[in-house]
């Protein structure tokens, strides 16, 4: 609790946001948190009227708080929605997350779908890791087929995933390092206009991951505190360690970066043949792919020839 009063108000400050020089009290940040996101879905024409919406929700925090301004927001702007659990086969991780997701839907009244790595691939993520591979580059890739599979299996109209703008401010930079324009054209509005892929959209965008634990806390929501055991060893958390010291000397680092990108990405899209933006087939799996054979049959291909993986 700040020693400070609220910028809006007399009442005690509960959160600082360093970009804005603001306090803001309980209230107040609740307010402002939710509007941001209802604002950001509205300019991007995320959700309309009567779509069913699918939520990639892992009972971590960001995607609780997705979750839940979703419930809240479907209150006033009519829309189907349900949430969608990948288990990615971490003992004592993510059985907890599948408890949390389990438990929030029940509570919201949200239909749940749980969908299992052992069951669809015949291996999980700690299998991976125990072969000795970088457990992100596989479990990312895996996770994000099985949730587009089990949304359009269940008619999903979008996919709604929670990336903060934490998440998008590093993966721009991610791409602009590994030159990949084409990935930076689709990060925020869909592109692909392939029946088999369900759009993707992001209402936390704008949202910065500190705020949104301090949303879930101030409202009370449970969540998996604990982070994933793989994620120091990924290339992202060197780029989300250098962007949170540039934050911290230079507060809205983050939101200069996704502003910028916003104004590239429309002059690339002009830019880019309607050819280089159009996606085709996997020759093996003939889901989506940008590639002759797809990310997800290159890695699952990597797995299956891991001694150690197949001799489970």
């Amino acid at each position: 609790m700040f020693s400070v009063k609220c910028s809006l108000c007399k009442k005690d400050g509960a959160v600082y946001l360093p970009y804005m020089k603001k306090v803001l009290c309980e209230g107040h940040f609740v307010n402002f948190f939710e509007k941001r996101v209802f604002r950001t879905v509205r300019e991007f024409k995320m959700i309309r009227k009567g779509e069913r919406i699918a939520v990639g929700y892992s009972g971590g925090k960001d995607s609780t708080v997705l979750l839940h301004i979703l419930s809240k927001l479907r209150k006033t702007h009519p829309f189907e929605l349900f949430a969608i659990t990948v288990d990615v086969g971490i003992p004592g991780y993510s059985d907890r997350l599948v408890e949390v997701a389990r438990e929030e839907c029940k509570k919201l009244g949200v239909e749940h779908r749980v969908v299992y790595f052992k069951k669809e691939l015949g291996f999980t993520t700690a299998d991976i890791y125990k072969s000795g591979r970088s457990p992100c580059s596989y479990c990312g890739v895996f996770r994000r087929r099985l949730l587009n599979v089990a949304a359009r299996e269940e008619k999903a109209d979008k996919l709604a995933i929670a990336h903060t703008l934490d998440d998008v401010a590093q993966t721009v930079l991610m791409n602009i390092m590994r030159n990949e324009p084409l990935r930076l054209v689709r990060l925020v509005e869909p592109v692909v206009d392939e029946e088999a892929f369900v759009p993707r959209i992001k209402p936390l965008l704008r949202t910065p991951e500190k705020e949104v634990v301090q949303y879930a806390l101030i409202k009370n929501l449970p969540f998996q505190t604990k982070g994933c055991p793989g994620m120091r060893v990924a290339f992202r958390h060197e780029i989300r360690k250098m962007l949170n010291a540039l934050e911290e000397k230079h507060p809205g680092t983050k939101l200069k970066i996704l502003n910028s990108f916003l104004s590239m990405e429309r002059l690339m899209r002009k830019g880019l043949e309607g050819e280089e933006l159009r996606i085709g087939k996997c020759k093996i799996c003939k889901e989506p792919s940008s590639t002759e054979v797809c990310m997800f049959c290159k890695r699952k291909e990597e797995i299956s020839s891991s001694r150690v993986i197949t001799g489970c």
